[in-house]
């Protein structure tokens, strides 16, 4: 199942880009990108036909949804997923590339 979760809006009205929260690994592709403003690849995930790359490792699941929501009000759409140690944030890239395996 494929969760979304919507921030309120803030008090300039302006939308506030959406959470993905991905229970499953089957609802997402590990992959490398290559984004425009860096050289080397990336970790990333594929959720609906979107790349996100690697953000950052958090345990405790309140400090990951604090750290999406705040990615959130800045426009940039997030994905969670669970590890084994805790959770990854993942971050939305327009204008990435997939990086072709070797």
């Amino acid at each position: 199942m494929l969760s979304q979760v919507h921030f309120p809006l803030t008090f300039s009205d302006r939308a506030v880009a959406p959470t993905k929260i991905l229970e499953f690994r089957s609802q997402y592709q590990s992959c490398r990108i290559r984004v425009p403003d860096l050289d080397r690849p990336m970790a990333a995930i594929l959720v609906d036909r979107e790349y996100y790359s690697f953000f950052k490792a958090v345990k405790e699941a309140s400090k990951v949804l604090a750290i999406a929501a705040k990615l959130g009000n800045s426009g940039d759409g997030t994905a969670i997923t669970k590890t084994a140690s805790g959770y990854a944030i993942w971050v939305r890239e327009p204008e990435a590339q997939a990086v072709k395996p070797s």
